[in-house]
Formats: C-alpha cells, structure tokens, sequence
C-alpha cells in the first residue's frame, strides 16, 4: 500500500540502467531529472531529453510528472503524472528508479503488514493507492439529477463498452452523501424517541439505525464496480434475499453442528461465511457478470443483507428485553460505527471476489472451492470473524482497528486486480481489433 513517508528521509534511486547509482532528495520543490545542465539530476542516459521528468512531494507522497511528451513509465504504465510508492519502478528514457527511505517509520511497518498480508493470502500488493486521491470526490457539490443518473447503470444502453471502462483507481462519492442522509434520519429518530417517547418510533429508529452504515459501504463498492455492468436491481435482489438465505443457511448450520455449544461466539466465524458464501450461488452462474469486481460487489451485497437483518434483531432483542432504548441505541452504534473496520460486509465481500477470480469466464463448478486462490481467503475471513467474536477487548477499539486493517488491505487488493483484470481485456481486445484491420487490409 503506498504510503506517505518524511519529507527528510525520501530518496528516489536509480537502481538499473545509464543513471544507475544517482539519487535525488524528494521535497515540495520540484526536482528535474534531464540532459539540461539546469537540471536538478544530470542525466547520462542518451534517451533522456533536456527536461524529462519532474519529482516531487506533493501531501506527503511522492509524484512523478513527464515533462511535455516525454515518456514516463511507472510499473509498465505510461503515465503524465502519478503518485509513487516504495514498491513501484518508474522509468525514465534506459533507467529504472525507486523510492527509498532513510530510516524506518510507522508508515513502514504499516506498509509491510499490509503487503505480508498481501502474500499470506495470495492478492496483490497494493501500489498506486492514495486515500487522498480516492476520496478527493466527496465534498463536491452534485445536483440530484447527477446522483440519480449515477445508478442508471447496467442495462443494453447504460453498460460502458469494454474500451470506455475507466480503470484508474474509482473515485466513490455517493456513499458518503447517503450515509450522512441515513445518520441524519437516524439522529432525527433518537431525538424523536427521546423527547416524545412515543413507541412508535422505534420500528424506524432500528431500520434505519441497522441499515444505516452497511448500506452505505455496500454503495462504495457498487461506486468500486468500475465496469457499470450491474444494475441497482441486482444489487437489492442479493440484499433481501441473499441476506436472509445466508441467515436461514446459517441457522440450519448451527442447528446441525452445535458448534456454538462448545465454541461459543466465535463459531459463527465458521457457520455464517459459510452460509454467506452458498447465498452467492444465486448469481454465480451469471456469466455476464465476469469481473473480479463485480463478485466484490456481489459478496458485499450479501454482506448487507445479512448484517442489517443480524443487527435489526440484536437491536429488536437487547434493547426491547433486556435494557430499554439506550441499549437498543448502543447496540446500533456499536455495530454500525465498527462495521467501517470489518463485519459481514467486508469478510464477504472478500470471498465474492475471490470466488469470482477462481471462476474467471467459466460456469461455476465447486471443485473451484478447493482452489487456493479461494480457500485463503474464504479462511482469512473465518478467522477474522472468529477473532472480531472472541470475548476480549483493547483499549481503543485496538483489535478491530488490527482486523479491519487486515480486511481493506485485501479488499484494496482485490479492487487493484479487478482494474488490472479489465485493463487486460482492453488490451487483447485492442490487439484483436488491430489483426483484423490489418488482415482486412491484406484481403484489399
């Protein structure tokens, strides 16, 4: 995952090539790297021109910027400008270079966690990702109009071609406009119910109150769906009844193996991924749906349904039998508020799209289940559902921090190869298209 590092400490070395052994210190000013004597790093490399590249920080990342139509290549991508990270090669006229950092900070360790996660379970490492960037389109004013165009998407007219995918990393805007509606109509609920203490409140209090946040993570990923190929019906049609067919598959499960009789909480760890995971069989034969992020939307859509119907019931339970309305109003913040760091709809969402990856253009067929690429993530989720239920606590919300951190980096993972897996389908449908003008043109 690319991380900011200290103006002080950043270096950007040249490891391969004519400039091989020359270095540069990374600041806010600009840096050139050129054949001009001006330049900041003087350049033997005979495909460099006189102003090539420019290097600098820019919030606490290092970006690299072309100089007019010189080419600069990051990771193999020709680019005009882009954020870099420690991990990515840039490439400059014969040369290779890399960011390097004097020293270790916390951006460090966090940054090889992420990418020990990365191999543990078998998807990409993160590069390229700016949290800035991503989000850079939140705050923007949108006129109704726009956000209802927005979900106009996966029918014959509204599916972009496979050459107009956009396959830079997505920039979601809608969730936040809907979660800060749903945490208004939530509060508006509480201040209903506090100051009248009518009951009847409380059916809409806890509706919106369960299926306030999940809701508004399962439309990041629809905004995540870069191809625009599913509509908004599909979607809901996985949330009501893939969420309760997962509950129903789940309560069978626990029925029949008794795990929760010696396991306790953490049973569910292994009883409800699996029950999510069989409620994907509804559309996992849908083979227009291809993409590795359109089962990381699938997955999430599942997710919802079960965690809204899940926390609809804990609310219903602890706060009307066991402690009153304040109770009923913790449970929901509780469960809402941390499932940003993980939850049902993260841990599915990670076993959809890796569901999905194994599945590739084929019919599903479940000696696919036994691939590895599945089974280490469908057991990663396991295992972070089985910790995020032990009975323990640390200070700060510690261990959902730990374990959500652990979801995103394989969700972030997943979303990265899903652009890769399109990009690559454009560039063979490029190619293709490009034999048969040149074969049209031999048969003239």
């Amino acid at each position: 995952m690319t991380a900011p590092l200290s103006c002080p400490t950043i270096l950007l070395v040249c490891t391969s090539g004519p400039d091989a052994g020359k270095r540069v210190a990374v600041r806010e000013d600009d840096a050139v790297v050129g054949r001009a004597s001006s330049a900041s790093v003087l350049s033997d490399d005979p495909d460099v021109t006189d102003r090539h590249a420019i290097i600098r920080l820019k919030d606490g990342q290092v970006q690299v910027e072309a100089v007019g139509t010189a080419p600069v290549f990051v990771d193999g991508h020709r680019i005009e400008t882009a954020p870099v990270g420690r991990e990515q090669m840039i490439r400059i006229g014969r040369s290779l270079w890399r960011v390097q950092a004097n020293g270790r900070g916390i951006a460090d360790w966090i940054d090889d966690l992420g990418g020990h996660i990365s191999t543990v379970v078998g998807v990409e490492r993160v590069k390229g990702f700016s949290f800035r960037d991503t989000f850079s389109e939140v705050f923007k004013s949108r006129t109704d109009e726009e956000i209802e165009e927005y979900f106009n998407v996966g029918t014959r007219s509204t599916t972009p071609p496979l050459e107009k995918i956009d396959t830079s990393w997505p920039r979601p805007w809608v969730f936040f406009k809907l979660f800060t509606m749903s945490a208004l109509a939530y509060l508006l609920f509480v201040y209903a119910l506090n100051e009248f203490g009518n009951p009847l409140l409380i059916p809409g209090l806890i509706t919106v109150g369960s299926f306030l946040i999940p809701f508004s993570i399962l439309v990041l990923f629809f905004e995540a769906n870069v191809a625009r190929n599913v509509p908004l019906y599909q979607v809901i049609r996985l949330v009501l009844l893939g969420g309760i067919l997962s509950l129903i598959l789940s309560l069978f499960l626990f029925r029949a193996t008794h795990l929760d009789s010696w396991l306790g909480a953490a049973s569910a760890g292994i009883v409800e991924e699996i029950g999510k995971a069989s409620a994907l069989l509804l559309v996992i034969n849908k083979l227009k749906y291809r993409w590795t992020l359109n089962g990381l939307l699938f997955g999430a859509a599942v997710g919802t349904g079960f965690a809204s119907f899940e926390s609809a019931g804990y609310a219903f339970y602890y706060g009307l039998m066991q402690g009153g309305a304040g109770e009923m109003e913790r449970i929901i913040m509780d469960r809402g508020l941390l499932s940003m760091l993980g939850g049902h709809v993260l841990w599915t969402a990670m076993v959809g799209a890796a569901l999905w990856k194994v599945r590739g253009d084929e019919p599903f067929r479940f000696d696919m289940i036994k691939h590895p690429s599945f089974v280490r993530v469908f057991f990663l989720a396991m295992i972070l559902h089985m910790i995020w239920n032990l009975p323990f606590a640390l200070p700060f919300y510690a261990k959902y921090v730990v374990l959500g951190f652990a979801a995103w980096v394989v969700i972030l993972g997943f979303i990265q190869e899903g652009l890769a897996q399109i990009r690559r389908e454009q560039q063979r449908a490029c190619v293709a298209e490009t034999v048969v003008v040149a074969s049209s043109s031999l048969a003239v």
